[in-house]
């Protein structure tokens, strides 16, 4: 009985020594792997809300062409969100907020949320973020992540020509994206940038 017993002791032993193995492993390779999964997730929503914006930019050019009229993309701030959304001109004078509050200028299609995933338009706070001209850091009110237009407004004219300017989207962390818009062909180009670069590199989709 007392060999029994001793060996019941011993394999007691054995369990919470292989379980407290085991917990260690599991707390490593989360400590490992959650700041891995975390910057995917950024990254993911940064993608995401930067092609939510060239595709409306895409679509509106081409509506506005074959309308044969003003499409703009709106962008919207409330309570810290963004939201963005194809306007389309109703009375000739090119989309504007008063025309869009009395009905003569209509939104076309869905109005897009910005924030999902912590990622929207933003500038990091705290950082020296390049300018993507190439000419020392980003200058200007660094709370205006939209630098296109007046009133957060691009307009995409019939002629297929654009408001020119820059989009800049953040996750909130350490990376951000830049949509600029050229104003004579409508075109859009991508750049990325994360904290501690020294420059802006041109994004892949």
């Amino acid at each position: 009985m007392r060999h029994i017993h001793h060996r019941h002791h011993r394999e007691l032993g054995q369990g919470l020594l292989e379980g407290l193995t085991v917990l260690a492993l599991v707390g490593t390779m989360t400590a490992v792997t959650l700041p891995a999964v975390q910057n995917l997730r950024r990254e993911a929503a940064l993608q995401r809300a930067a092609r939510i914006i060239c595709g409306l930019i895409v679509r509106g050019r081409a509506l506005s062409v074959a309308r044969g009229r003003a499409m703009a993309l709106v962008f919207e701030r409330d309570a810290g969100r963004w939201r963005c959304f194809l306007a389309e001109d109703g009375d000739g004078d090119g989309v504007n907020r008063v025309d869009l509050r009395s009905g003569r200028d209509t939104i076309t299609g869905e109005v897009h949320r910005l924030a999902s995933g912590g990622a929207g338009p933003g500038i990091l706070a705290g950082e020296p973020v390049p300018d993507p001209s190439g000419h020392g850091v980003l200058r200007g009110d660094l709370e205006d992540p939209i630098r296109a237009g007046r009133g957060d407004i691009i307009t995409l004219k019939a002629g297929g020509t654009a408001t020119p300017g820059s989009i800049y989207l953040s996750d909130g962390h350490s990376r951000m994206r830049v949509i600029r818009i050229y104003g004579a062909t409508a075109r859009v180009r991508q750049m990325v940038w994360r904290r501690g670069w020294p420059r802006w590199k041109r994004a892949g989709w």
